[in-house]
């Protein structure tokens, strides 16, 4: 049995370059047994050069590994990982969709199966006893298409703590390493799959937690280490450190949470009216938003307001509704996404990736998609002029890049995003509305994102976020209508716009329908 006071992993001096860029420098991590250790870092400071070295993707330049006190050999071959009993769950946790959740779960599982001869029946049964082990009520024979986002995620966890069984054998828990599985959950999932994760180390399994969100890493994990521009800052027991010190570790300064938003200004022109919008969840909306403004809506999961920006972009089929923009009059139900670019509204989405860009392009041809037909014919493409607007928008938006002509899906999350923004915003749009904004996105881009939603505002433009984080309307909204049940319950405004405030309209609400 393995002594509690040996570190499950222990790393010393890592260090990686790539093309004289130092990525990582000689960098120093301990995960205990049964922790859950949390890795935080702006976009760009090591995160994912240390975890690709992990998984045997990347080989150091320098610097030693152990696990449970015995030493690793560096690089690890690339796929042997979960031999030396570590697993790992990324972002996109690595389902086939179209597979059932055993065909899963089984997947690549080949130190144990046989390929060419598998007892399915015998399968099933077993995975019936592991999901019961870790309390999931899954069906085996299930398209994993059909289960919700959480499920999914607990699944590919699930499948992770499975593949270190056999260096439990050999004495040692395994360690799993979570690379971002949360954005795109509600919170009610994050709670589910946090005591998912509580229950996996009460097994003596330990966990790396790699977030942008500091709160979630503050309610989950025991310890946190925080990277910047390649070097460990420091680490820290995040019970008994201030949310304050983990942002300036990040940063490199120290960030307000204040109200950045100044007070809305009076600005001719007509505002947007919004006239008895339905949808599959909101009922007969009506709103205004004034020139300059920015509206956020919010409230619990559920509740529809981030059905909102999808009904005004003809993203999403609206059942009844008007929307007048700047004396137009729209039939939302007859609303469609190129109508909605023409009359000037631009959505950001908050899956960036399937919906925002497409990865597998250049960021020069994602940056100049919406300009065909408008600002430049098809026909008769000028590159050089089309490198010189991507580059342009890079400038403006701070996206940090290789080139123009790099894949967008080489960017990080945060520069991602600040693509988007800048693909769209170069169109001069009179409406923009923003799902989750800042959703997986460290706090330096998020200010750099909420600068330019400011600076937009400022041009005159109108501006709705719909977005469950409180904090964020609280930092950059002019008022706040708060949903419920697909209605509008309440509205802050001005120095209303609390994160508390927020909180308790939508609490307070809920319980007392929950009485009803």
């Amino acid at each position: 049995m393995i002594d509690g006071t040996i570190p499950r992993l222990a790393i010393k001096g890592l260090s990686k370059s790539f093309g004289g860029v130092r990525a990582l420098s000689r960098a120093d991590l301990t995960v205990d047994a049964a922790e859950i250790h949390g890795l935080l870092g702006k976009n760009g400071s090591g995160k994912s050069t240390l975890i690709k070295i992990l998984s045997g993707f990347h080989a150091p330049d320098e610097g030693t590994l152990e696990i449970d006190g015995r030493p690793v050999s560096l690089p690890i071959p690339l796929g042997q990982s979960e031999a030396h009993g570590l697993a790992f769950v990324h972002q996109n946790l690595g389902l086939l969709a179209d597979a059932t959740v055993l065909e899963n779960l089984i997947a690549g599982d080949h130190g144990r199966l046989n390929p060419w001869h598998i007892n399915w029946r015998a399968e099933a049964a077993r995975a019936r006893v592991l999901f019961d082990e870790h309390h999931l009520r899954l069906d085996p024979g299930m398209a994993v298409s059909d289960l919700s986002p959480v499920k999914r995620a607990q699944l590919a966890i699930v499948r992770a703590a499975d593949r270190v069984r056999a260096h439990q054998a050999h004495g040692g828990a395994g360690l799993l390493v979570l690379d971002e599985p949360t954005p795109f959950l509600p919170m009610e999932d994050v709670h589910e799959l946090f005591a998912m994760m509580r229950r996996l180390t009460a097994r003596g399994i330990g966990i790396i937690f790699v977030s942008h969100d500091i709160d979630e890493v503050m309610e989950v994990t025991d310890r946190a280490t925080v990277l910047r521009d390649g070097h460990v800052i420091g680490s820290f027991v995040t019970a008994q450190t201030a949310r304050a010190q983990i942002v300036e570790a990040i940063v490199g300064r120290s960030l307000t949470s204040d109200r950045i938003v100044q007070d809305l200004m009076l600005r001719s022109g007509p505002a947007t009216h919004v006239q008895n919008l339905s949808g599959h969840t909101v009922r007969d909306i009506t709103l205004s938003i004034a020139p300059g403004e920015i509206l956020g809506l919010t409230g619990l999961i559920g509740s529809g307001y981030d059905e909102v920006p999808y009904l005004l972009s003809g993203a999403a089929p609206a059942r009844s509704g008007h929307l007048d923009l700047s004396g137009d009059r729209h039939d939302l139900p007859r609303m469609t996404p190129t109508a909605a670019i023409d009359a000037g509204i631009a959505l950001i989405p908050a899956d960036r990736q399937k919906a925002g860009l497409a990865l597998d392009l250049s960021l020069t041809e994602n940056v100049t998609l919406p300009l065909l037909g408008r600002q430049m014919s098809g026909a008769l493409l000028n590159h050089r002029r089309l490198a010189d607007k991507t580059a342009a928008v890079m400038a403006r938006f701070a996206v940090k890049a290789e080139a123009p002509g790099q894949a967008a899906s080489e960017l990080s999350g945060g520069n991602q995003q600040k693509l988007v923004l800048g693909k769209w915003l170069q169109l001069g749009p009179r409406l923009v509305l923003l799902d989750e904004p800042t959703q997986g996105i460290d706090v330096g881009a998020r200010r750099e994102i909420y600068d330019r939603i400011i600076e937009l505002c400022a041009a005159g433009a109108s501006v709705i976020c719909a977005t469950s984080e409180f904090e964020q309307l609280e930092m950059i909204a002019h008022r706040v209508l708060v949903f419920d049940r697909g209605r509008i319950k309440a509205e802050l405004s001005g120095s209303n716009v609390t994160k508390s405030a927020i909180a308790e309209a939508c609490y307070q609400e809920s319980r007392s329908h929950a009485s009803v």
